[in-house]
């Protein structure tokens, strides 16, 4: 389940089987079931990677949370571009501002396999540390958003 650094490697070899695996099903079992059938499997596959990439280190959830989000964000490097906007006790809001896997898979016209393969890995790395942690995101570039708003709301 290694992923190699950068991302945006591990995600372009994904999408060049991925992208022709679900143009083909979809031809032949129709959009929604296509759908269906492939993105559980790869939301679980998602789910197991996050969960065994994420830190453990530390019985605190929020400090395991901000240490694997800070190796996520090594493996993201030059490829997405953000501003905190408030780095506090209890929020920590940013918005990306450039993204290129938005941009990969809007050319592919695949905003829901990027959406699996790349912004739902923030919600998992949240989840690993919920209730601590809780993460709002109304909108993402993928899906056509100007920004993505993330909000993170922490529990001590």
């Amino acid at each position: 389940m290694d992923t190699p650094t950068p991302y945006m490697q591990w995600v372009k070899s994904q999408t060049d089987v991925l992208v022709p695996l679900l143009r083909h099903l979809r031809a032949e079992l129709g959009e929604e079931k296509a759908n269906a059938l492939v993105y559980p499997v790869l939301r679980e596959y998602m789910k197991k990677w996050i969960s065994e990439f994420s830190s453990k280190e530390s019985d605190n959830p929020i400090e395991n949370f901000f240490k694997t989000s800070g190796r996520f964000e090594e493996t993201f490097k030059g490829d997405v571009d953000y501003e905190v906007l408030n780095n506090g006790a209890e929020n920590f809001d940013l918005n990306v501002t450039r993204c290129r896997y938005a941009q990969l898979f809007r050319q592919l016209g695949e905003a829901e396999l990027g959406a699996i393969l790349v912004c739902e890995a923030d919600d998992h790395i949240a989840n690993l540390s919920a209730p601590a942690v809780k993460l709002t995101r109304t909108v993402t570039m993928m899906k056509g958003g100007t920004h993505c708003p993330f909000r993170y709301k922490f529990d001590k």
